[in-house]
């Protein structure tokens, strides 16, 4: 009778301390408050978003918290800052991209005994600025992309946090 109930005990108390990822996706709020205040010599700002997503591999902005395009959004809506009396600003989001790379890793023996980087995420953003004022146009364009690579046993938690890095 005490041999089942040790057995059972042995499998089943194993079980119940697994430990399961806490799949905590609190990241904290996107903002550039900090940043110093750009003042543009225009009435108005306005900001556009041209970019589509294309939904498909290798683009994964829409799986990310917060895509580059929106991040682009809310950088020039707390930082750019109209002072003029005339004149409008459009500030353009022509891409916003994220894509994922998958990586080589070791097999067979050698990838049982290593731990890899598998996986490689760029975030790429272009903008332009364009300023109507008198008759005139004048424009600036600026681009910024990072890049960083994934361990193969990277948390849910981890791969997150490297999204929200990225952008």
């Amino acid at each position: 009778k005490l041999l089942p109930l040790i057995l059972s005990s042995f499998l089943f108390f194993p079980i119940m301390s697994c430990d399961k990822t806490n799949l905590d996706n609190s990241l904290p709020e996107l903002t550039f408050t900090h940043q110093p205040i750009i003042q543009l010599d225009v009435e108005k700002i306005e900001i556009i978003n041209e970019y589509k997503m294309p939904f498909k591999a290798p683009n994964i902005e829409h799986l990310v918290p917060i895509s580059p395009g929106a991040s682009a959004e809310r950088w020039a809506s707390d930082v750019l800052r109209p002072v003029g009396r005339t004149g409008t600003a459009q500030f353009v989001i022509t891409r916003g991209t994220v894509t994922r790379e998958n990586l080589k890793i070791k097999k067979g023996i050698e990838g049982i005994f290593s731990l890899d980087q598998s996986k490689k995420f760029k975030g790429t953003v272009e903008v332009r600025l364009d300023i109507f004022k008198d008759q005139g146009k004048a424009v600036a364009r600026a681009s910024a992309s990072r890049s960083q690579t994934l361990r193969e046993d990277a948390s849910p938690n981890t791969q997150a946090r490297l999204w929200y890095n990225i952008v």
